[in-house]
């Protein structure tokens, strides 16, 4: 396999977790079903990195995020023709293939390996077999050449995760991801600080007087949830996909 380095202007893992809320699944496009838009849509328009409208129907199939917005997708494309030497990848070295989808743009797979997934964009039929992979130079560049790197040590046939430890949520992530969606669904219902305190927090502070309630820490907590959660679907997740 060879490793390719381009320029590009472009912004090019993946994000999962056991939330209670569809708000952020409602940004995926990973259902075959839904028909590809007639425009390519930009990472930034509308607040979402994925390639269908927001409001299309939430399946319960992971997430398919845009390259240029997610540096844990992996661009695969045939070599030149003159590296003779390139070995076709084995699907089974990858790891399991969770999702597979084509589009007007190639096929995409997501693999998973427990550790967390690698998507895969497939931009020709020889990907496989004379495979490269692209790597655009942007302010992710270096990521991007991070999974780059662990793709090859894998095929190689060293043990080691499909994502680089940049790109794996932590334990205490996900349960922070979990409580703001469940503070955002909260919210979005038209609960307050202490709907918040109450459901999310389970803190008994919420059902005090309002002298009382007001000093508490339960009521400071339950605002920065629902400040963060705003923020954290509104466009914060695009920030978990590289690393931040």
């Amino acid at each position: 396999m060879s490793v390719r380095v381009l320029p590009s202007n472009s912004f090019a893992a993946t994000l999962t977790t056991a939330a209670t809320s569809p708000v952020l699944s409602a940004r995926s496009r990973a259902t075959a079903l839904i028909p590809k838009p007639s425009e390519r849509v930009s990472h930034v328009d509308g607040g979402c990195g994925v390639a269908h409208d927001p409001a299309s129907p939430v399946g319960l199939e992971p997430t398919i995020w845009l390259p240029e917005a997610s540096p844990g997708t992996l661009i695969l494309q045939s070599a030149p023709p003159e590296f003779e030497t390139v070995h076709p990848i084995d699907r089974k070295s990858f790891g399991l293939a969770t999702v597979e989808q084509t589009d007007a743009d190639g096929r995409e797979l997501v693999v998973s390996d427990g550790s967390g997934e690698l998507h895969v964009r497939l931009r020709d039929e020889q990907a496989m077999r004379h495979p490269a992979v692209l790597v655009p130079l942007d302010s992710m560049g270096e990521l991007r050449a991070d999974v780059a790197l662990h793709l090859a040590r894998r095929l190689a046939g060293q043990r080691t995760g499909l994502l680089p430890a940049a790109l794996r949520l932590t334990s205490f992530q996900k349960r922070r991801l979990t409580q703001l969606l469940h503070a955002f669904d909260v919210h979005d219902l038209g609960g307050g600080p202490r709907d918040v305190a109450a459901k999310v927090l389970a803190s008994d502070h919420a059902h005090r007087r309002s002298v009382e309630w007001k000093d508490s820490h339960a009521r400071r907590k339950a605002n920065r949830l629902i400040h963060d959660s705003i923020a954290l679907v509104e466009r914060g997740y695009l920030k978990l996909l590289r690393g931040l």
